[in-house]
């Protein structure tokens, strides 16, 4: 399988909302990192009462900084139909950060159930509690 990589995908919808979790490998040069690489990701619909918070390509919005997420967003990308129609606004974060060497040695999902757990978090705040102000809560 030359030159093929895997990336591995969990996912879990919402009332117009879905949340991802993603895992693959990279070669390293760190001696003190591992290979693996975590993220979890919310794909928010037009249907859901924050579609309309969102505006541009800021991931530091005041939208996406509101979302649970492990060290607050890292990723913010729009997605559209063939017109241009946006369907949907996809926000992420990494669990590679300065200090996250720990997440980047876990290998499979029952290793990295702390990133499972955060999807939840973000899962339980998108299907009603998005109208409260997160909060540090060690994400």
């Amino acid at each position: 399988m030359d030159g093929w990589n895997r990336k591995e995908l969990w996912t879990k919808r919402g009332d117009g909302f879905s949340v991802e979790v993603s895992h693959h490998t990279v070669d390293i040069t760190e001696v003190s990192e591992g290979p693996h690489r975590w993220c979890v990701y919310a794909y928010i619909y037009p249907q859901h009462a924050m579609f309309e918070e969102f505006d541009g390509s800021d991931m530091w919005q005041d939208a996406a900084l509101r979302l649970p997420h492990h060290c607050g967003p890292s990723y913010l990308k729009w997605h559209c139909d063939d017109e241009g129609k946006k369907t949907s606004v996809q926000v992420g974060a990494d669990y590679n950060h300065l200090g996250d060497d720990e997440y980047t040695h876990m290998e499979c999902s029952d290793d990295a159930m702390s990133v499972f757990a955060d999807a939840e978090k973000l899962m339980s705040f998108l299907s009603g509690g998005f109208n409260a102000v997160s909060t540090d809560d060690g994400l």
